[in-house]
């Protein structure tokens, strides 16, 4: 799709927005209003002909000017797609000013991820494609910009959507490896470096080993190394959980838990997107991706619940639940970055179930140790309409995770599970800065039938503009 930003546009076809307490300037779509044909109502569409038929003009309704917001203004866009894909129009111009001030990125944020159609798996593919959009301004250049960092973002969280939606005997912990060395191949300022399952337990990682041993794919420790900025520069770490398809191991998930799985390497899938937008963007700024790749399957060599298993950090794990899994990757991998003397730490992961109990599915988690950490990726949130809460570590509640035979348990019973998934990986962050974001709600829509998202791509590549600026 080419985004073009011009003064005025030749296109025959003009997409128009309208608040339901407004009235159209254009005469064609005033007529319909005053006749109540189109009401302007939230997500409603109306396509009519100009004078003498040299012009056709898409209205799409935005409600209320009071309750216009970005979930809205995405509704709108979905209803947009739709009608364009519809009525075949594959070229459009728009003035986005309806939308509000600065809206321009939501825009093209919101069109491009509305356009989104997984179809690799199918043998009839999806043939309608937008090719050209023109986005009529008097600030072409600031506007440029803007939709250079759109374009960037939301195709990178189309990517993160596709790695998602691969089912695991596809995107297995191979491919993902595969796919981050095509990835650094892409960029001169990037570089990959990674370990298997041999010099894990060399490392004394048995809490990542213990979880890949009942499968039979390989498990990878995968760090995508970015060095735009300064060589002395620290650099910013961002840890994706990437379990590429967990069954529960021994503490078996029921069936229906099961389906959605294969999306239960979303945090991984998140850097991967974050990393390919930074790189488009060519951020002057060191950011290492790493992602953690395993399969928590199960078999004779499984690990078991009353198992204890001894860290990296040497601090010893009674496995309380095999199907916590995601904290015991990522307590040795989290301790593993340390070696890169990072500025901060963010980890992302499709972490507990109890995160979408108490946010439901649009919020993503935030815990941090350090507020203003927490203060910035707040402001990205809001920035990049990725909504997220700040979620509290609770220090009393590191008693729910006493083990009467080892340091902790890899679980702390059914009270504040998410907040005790946090503390337990807080026990490995205490040397630096971190981060921890629970997107088991907002990087997929439900359990059953689950779609995936791309998110918090948009929040975690803003946050890094920010740090630049």
């Amino acid at each position: 799709m080419q985004i073009n930003t011009l003064n005025q546009s030749p296109c025959t076809t003009e997409v128009v927005f309208v608040l339901e307490d407004s009235v159209s300037t254009i005469d064609v779509i005033k007529k319909a209003q005053d006749k109540e044909v189109f009401t302007a109502k939230a997500a409603s569409s109306y396509f009519a002909l100009g004078e003498g038929k040299n012009k056709n003009y898409l209205a799409i309704g935005l409600g209320k000017k009071d309750k216009l917001n970005a979930h809205s203004i995405r509704k709108a866009l979905n209803t947009l797609y739709s009608q364009l894909k519809a009525l075949s129009i594959d070229t459009f111009a728009v003035d986005t000013s309806t939308l509000g001030d600065n809206c321009t990125r939501l825009f093209v944020e919101a069109l491009i991820n509305s356009s989104y159609v997984f179809d690799q798996l199918k043998s009839e593919k999806e043939t309608f494609k937008l090719k050209q959009v023109d986005i009529i301004t008097q600030s072409v250049s600031e506007v440029t910009r803007d939709i250079k960092i759109s374009q960037a973002i939301a195709n990178a969280q189309n990517y993160a959507k596709d790695l998602k939606n691969l089912p695991a005997n596809i995107c297995s912990t191979d491919y993902l490896l595969n796919e981050a060395k095509k990835l650094v191949a892409t960029n001169d300022h990037c570089s990959l470096h990674y370990i298997g399952e041999e010099e894990m337990l060399k490392l004394g990682m048995g809490c990542i080993s213990a979880v890949g041993r009942g499968s039979p794919m390989p498990s990878y420790i995968a760090c995508m190394e970015y060095r735009g900025g300064k060589k002395e520069d620290q650099p910013i770490v961002l840890v994706g959980k990437g379990l590429v398809y967990d069954t529960g191991g021994l503490c078996l998930k029921p069936w229906q838990s099961m389906s959605s799985m294969k999306m239960d390497m979303g945090g991984a899938a998140s850097v991967f997107g974050t990393i390919q937008a930074i790189t488009r963007l060519k951020l002057p700024i060191n950011v290492i991706g790493v992602v953690a790749l395993v399969e928590n399957s199960l078999d004779g060599n499984s690990y078991r619940p009353g198992d204890v298993l001894t860290s990296m950090k040497g601090i010893t794990v009674e496995i309380g639940n095999t199907d916590a899994e995601g904290r015991l990757v990522l307590c040795d991998t989290l301790t593993y970055i340390e070696r890169y003397k990072p500025k901060v730490v963010i980890d992302i992961a499709t972490l507990t179930g109890a995160m979408v109990v108490a946010l439901g599915g649009d919020l993503t988690g935030l815990f941090s140790n350090n507020d203003t950490l927490a203060g910035d990726l707040k402001l990205a949130s809001k920035e990049s309409h990725d909504p997220a809460w700040h979620m509290p570590l609770h220090a009393p509640y590191h008693e729910l995770l006493k083990s009467d035979v080892a340091d902790m348990n890899n679980i702390g019973g059914p009270a504040a599970g998410s907040i005790t998934a946090a503390l337990f990986l807080s026990k490995f962050t205490e040397n630096y800065t971190w981060a921890h974001l629970d997107v088991a709600g907002s990087a997929m829509t439900g359990f059953e039938k689950a779609t995936a998202t791309g998110r918090p791509v948009p929040m975690l590549t803003q946050y890094l503009i920010n740090q630049v600026k």
